[in-house]
């Protein structure tokens, strides 16, 4: 703590130990109030508090054990140190128990003062900065839990443009981020020119469409790292383009989202005003949510995003009306239904596309042959299998995606790149755990998502 900032109170009966100590602390650059009336003392502690108090113990009216006691009723954490020509061990006790940090018999020497202060001061610097770093670590955890929380919502939330919108209320209630935009491709990310676009926007008029290469204030943007624009102004310089902002901008904060390995778009942050959070933890944060919210952009995207063959992927926002249409036929309208969806994992694979593709093509077709002819596969996302068996009991569906899942950890579905494969299954039956098609994807993609490697079904 920088000296003029510390804030000392000295109150003695005697005039001249008073102004001693004023001239002595004021030369060293602390900010010093002296006063030798007890009861004026007093009333300015009901007022006002104090980094470090040296009271005298023994005046007239009002001792200084009752200044202390003032003190720590505001429940502060004010250093008081004690001097009097009176010590004895009862009042020494008395003192510690009441919180004082040190305790000084007259006469004293200036060079002792000057001692107990430093070490008064080291320990009320310690203290602060512990409670400022529990406070934020607090903080965190509580805005990671929440981050976590209303990822699990999002799952479960159909519509992309009622997610966006969540995502965006989120971020202003708990992280006050008031102005934000997501930029999603609007063509295969793997190839050359992709175009990025604004598909929602909280607090901004002005949409931001650019290029994959484009130049954002003499700045490309980072498909990896978060990249930051500072001193941005009232105007947004994107190639030779300008786009007004709402007000003067501090900064613009381009965080990419990537899933399975590829770039799904960007979530971009218009910042104002000062950071609520120191601006480490703010990035911290921003870098969770991009991550959490990953998976549901990436599997919306599904078959745009990647350039698959149009009869190839399902996209799970059409999975309801796919179900509808077979719970509609006669023939299995009274019949029980098991529904499952998988999910693929695969970890330290290559991230050209070609590989995931062989991947999930041979995952698909291990699924079938273990499911046998009978059961109904679609997909409902780049990596995620919706699985329809009529009158198919849990259970046994349940063993048979166990045993694919086992075949796969086994490494007998290898990549030349030697990927580690697994999946993930939830299962539910329908009536019993869903009477509609717009619960059973719901209930599926949020244990899916919220519970890894644990199977959920009903019997």
């Amino acid at each position: 703590m920088e000296k003029n900032k510390i804030s000392i109170l000295i109150v003695d009966d005697e005039e001249m130990i008073v102004t001693i100590l004023i001239n002595f602390l004021s030369e060293k650059g602390y900010a010093v109030t002296g006063i030798n009336d007890p009861e004026e003392a007093l009333e300015l502690l009901k007022r006002s508090s104090f980094d470090i108090v040296f009271t005298d113990l023994m005046m007239p009216q009002i001792n200084g054990m009752e200044l202390v006691k003032e003190i720590r009723q505001q429940e502060n954490d004010t250093q008081i140190i004690i001097f009097t020509g009176y010590a004895s061990v009862d009042s020494a006790i008395d003192a510690v128990q009441q919180g004082v940090y040190d305790y000084i018999k007259k006469p004293f020497r200036l060079e002792d003062i000057d001692k107990i202060l430093t070490h008064a001061i080291e320990k009320l610097t310690l203290k602060r900065e512990n409670e400022t770093l529990h406070n934020e670590v607090k903080s965190m955890l509580s805005q990671i839990t929440m981050l976590y929380d209303i990822s699990n919502i999002l799952y479960q939330v159909r519509e992309q443009k009622y997610a966006v919108e969540m995502l965006f209320d989120t971020m202003a209630e708990s992280m006050h981020i008031h102005t934000a935009l997501l930029c999603e491709p609007e063509n295969d990310v793997q190839k050359f020119g992709v175009t990025y676009t604004t598909v929602g926007a909280k607090s901004m008029k002005n949409s931001l469409n650019f290029n994959a290469n484009a130049i954002f204030n003499g700045k490309v943007l980072s498909n990896e790292n978060i990249t930051i624009l500072p001193d941005v102004g009232a105007k947004l310089k994107i190639d030779d383009n300008d786009v007004d902002l709402p007000d003067a901008c501090r900064q613009i904060i381009f965080i990419p989202i990537k899933y399975q390995g590829l770039l799904q778009g960007y979530l971009v942050i218009v910042e104002h005003k000062d950071h609520v959070y120191p601006f480490t933890d703010e990035l911290t944060l921003l870098k969770i949510l991009a991550t959490q919210i990953a998976p549901i952009i990436g599997s919306r995207q599904g078959r745009s995003k990647r350039n698959l063959e149009s009869n190839d992927v399902e996209p799970i926002r059409a999975l309801d009306d796919l179900i509808n249409a077979e719970l509609g036929l006669s023939d299995i309208s009274d019949t029980p239904v098991s529904f499952a969806m998988t999910r693929l994992i695969a970890t330290g694979m290559s991230e050209e596309e070609a590989d995931f593709s062989l991947l999930r093509v041979n995952w698909r077709n291990l699924i079938a042959d273990q499911l046998g002819p009978d059961k109904r596969l679609y997909w409902a996302g780049y990596d995620t299998l919706m699985i329809m068996a009529v009158g198919g009991n849990p259970v046994g569906l349940d063993h048979h995606l166990a045993n694919v899942r086992n075949e796969m950890e086994s490494g007998r579905m290898r990549s030349k790149s030697k990927t580690d494969l697994s999946m993930t299954h939830a299962i539910l039956t329908y009536p019993f755990d869903a009477d509609s098609a717009k619960k059973i994807t719901a209930k599926l993609s949020s244990c899916l998502f919220n519970d890894v490697r644990k199977v959920k079904y009903s019997g």
